[in-house]
């Protein structure tokens, strides 16, 4: 009996890396805009493409292979995106970006051949809330998603104060043990209460308070 598949949680950094996207659709292009957005090599691969995409390939941004599917237009990608609305092409492209090693995402059927999956996702700056439900329900994931919208406003803020103080702790700090203790300290449930609330500069001075009193002990 086939072992059911769990997806194993990750972020990955792809910059400089290539991407082969199959389909010059809607659902193509947003893929193609958060490949982009990851500072990823993006080439295109379909007759023909919507203005947006059209654009883009005019800007420089993507390359664009004007014809039908070829498994050797693949080469050099790292990750290849199946998004035509034709199922056999879809499918000849996974099978032939598997056999070359890069991992397949299928955005439009066959699903099952994915390897992984693009988690509807919220991003203000370097916070990033994500979700999923394995495909079992995207339209729970878009709703969870919208919810995470207004926590994003809370958190993004805050997250921006607490950049240089971790810097300074890990200055003064020397063991992991150490900092993760200031950590569970500075971010009482007291402070993040301040946050949800919007009082930010009472939430740092709790936190400043709590580095003032690491200092008197080091």
């Amino acid at each position: 009996m086939m072992k059911e598949r769990r997806p194993y949680p990750a972020l990955l950094w792809l910059t400089g890396r290539e991407a082969a996207v199959i389909g010059g659709g809607p659902v193509a292009l947003h893929r193609i805009e958060g490949l982009l957005d990851a500072g990823v090599k993006v080439r295109i691969i379909a007759p023909d493409a919507i203005e947006e995409i059209v654009n883009l390939v005019v800007e420089g941004r993507v390359k664009w292979h004007k014809e039908p599917f070829a498994s050797s237009m693949l080469r050099g990608a790292s990750i290849v995106i199946c998004a035509t609305d034709d199922p056999d092409v879809n499918r000849r492209a996974a099978w032939a970006a598997k056999s070359m090693g890069a991992l397949v995402n299928m955005a439009a059927p066959p699903l099952e051949l994915s390897d992984f999956t693009v988690p509807a996702s919220v991003r203000r700056g370097d916070l990033l809330f994500s979700v999923s439900t394995g495909g079992a329900c995207p339209e729970l994931s878009r709703r969870l998603r919208g919810e995470l919208e207004s926590l994003s406003d809370i958190y993004a803020p805050w997250l921006e104060k607490l950049v240089p103080i971790r810097e300074e702790i890990k200055d003064r700090l020397e063991s992991s043990e150490e900092r993760r203790a200031f950590w569970r300290e500075a971010l009482s449930e007291e402070a993040m209460a301040l946050v949800r609330e919007g009082k930010l500069e009472e939430a740092e001075a709790k936190v400043r308070n709590a580095v003032d009193r690491s200092r008197a002990q080091s």
